[in-house]
């Protein structure tokens, strides 16, 4: 079986689009988002899972009303295509080009490693199906979609979230996770889902970045919560790897009403920003700040601070950092940045970011260069 292949970046283009406004499921704003419970799903480990729903043959047969007798002929039925039924409605098997309707499936356009299967709600047991916009469309920018199958029945198309079946962030290049949680405190699991776009605008403008859309489930239905998703945006870097269990932590922080008490979410490599066109066009060295962290049990720190000169290629570290975080804060006091200096790091967890503030720093007299840790850093960015 074809599945999607990801678009090269210089097969980019320019954008233009427009946003429109959705309301949230029943009218509820973001004030109602608290609790946080739900199952997320990694959804590129369901790879093997979706092609048991989507693969194989896929035949039917049907009738033919003949002009003598009333006699009727089966035909089978193609495996490439899928009726696409109208919005909360059952659809059906379609047939080959001309004798059924338009809009169909096309199983070569499924993104293999995010379409899979998933109890969900009330809906049941059904196939998450995430469908890659026409190649032969790209020009006008056209969006993902997304579809709840039944076995060979449509269960449902997801809105477009953008003016007709665009999304107004440029050109669609892949799906980076689909989450299921409960977002608004409702008891039922919500789907949200990460999709990358590249815009074709400045020195960022090829490089995949991730833009959250979150559906609340209402039901019979599923209704796009545009302040929310837009919320969670805002705190995305552009340059950072965005991963399932951060935007997981976002909701968490901005929708609910109880305090933050799971950090693991935070564990990586995490570093000051130099700016795009630093970033990602191979600039003259510049300082390099950067913050490993472990985080396990909840709120156990373990890492490490490391800085870097660009033009002198001085180094100074702070090792075996450890400590427990405690209302989003940790302090550590150091003996020795790697020239003798001494002080305290203070350590901040922030929604999508870490800062990491020097407190009484005291250099070495020995120290003739005047380089150690010292200052305030704004780790913005996860590798």
């Amino acid at each position: 079986m074809y599945f999607r292949k990801k678009r090269k970046v210089g097969d980019i283009l320019g954008i233009a689009a427009a946003a429109m406004l959705l309301v949230g499921c029943g009218g509820r704003g973001v004030e109602d988002q608290a609790r946080m419970e739900g199952v997320d799903t990694a959804s590129q480990s369901h790879q093997n899972e979706a092609e048991a729903a989507i693969e194989g043959e896929i035949s039917q047969d049907r009738t033919e009303e003949t002009s003598q007798g009333g006699q009727q002929e089966q035909q089978e039925r193609p495996e490439e295509t899928l009726q696409d039924g109208q919005e909360g409605q059952p659809g059906a098997l379609s047939g080959t080009s001309g004798v059924y309707p338009q809009d169909r499936l096309d199983v070569g356009r499924f993104i293999e490693e995010q379409s899979f299967p998933v109890v969900l709600n009330d809906w049941g047991e059904v196939q998450f199906v995430s469908y890659e916009p026409d190649p032969a469309e790209s020009s006008r920018l056209p969006d993902v979609t997304f579809y709840l199958l039944k076995g060979e029945e449509i269960l449902y198309q997801f809105p477009y979230i953008g003016a007709d079946d665009t999304s107004g962030y440029g050109l669609f290049y892949d799906v980076k996770f689909v989450m299921f949680t409960d977002t608004n405190t409702d008891g039922k699991d919500d789907v949200v889902i990460g999709a990358q776009y590249m815009s074709g605008a400045g020195p960022q403008g090829a490089i995949p970045h991730v833009m959250v859309r979150i559906y609340e489930d209402c039901g019979d239905y599923f209704t796009y919560n545009e302040e929310f998703s837009n919320t969670i945006n805002g705190y995305l870097s552009w340059e950072s790897n965005v991963l399932a269990k951060d935007v997981k932590r976002l909701i968490q922080l901005t929708g609910g009403s109880d305090p933050l008490t799971d950090y693991e979410s935070y564990s990586g490599k995490w570093r000051v920003s130099t700016g795009y066109v630093e970033a990602y066009e191979d600039p003259a060295p510049v300082s390099r700040n950067e913050l490993t962290c472990s985080i396990i049990n909840g709120n156990e720190f373990t890492g490490s601070l490391f800085t870097e000169q660009g033009m002198t290629e001085r180094i100074a570290s702070v090792d075996d950092i450890v400590g427990t975080i405690q209302n989003g804060e940790l302090y550590y006091g150091f003996t020795d940045d790697g020239w003798g200096g001494t002080g305290t790091l203070h350590i901040m967890f922030l929604p999508n970011q870490i800062n990491v503030e020097v407190l009484d720093y005291e250099m070495a007299e020995e120290n003739a260069s005047g380089y150690g840790i010292s200052g305030d850093y704004e780790m913005t960015v996860r590798e």
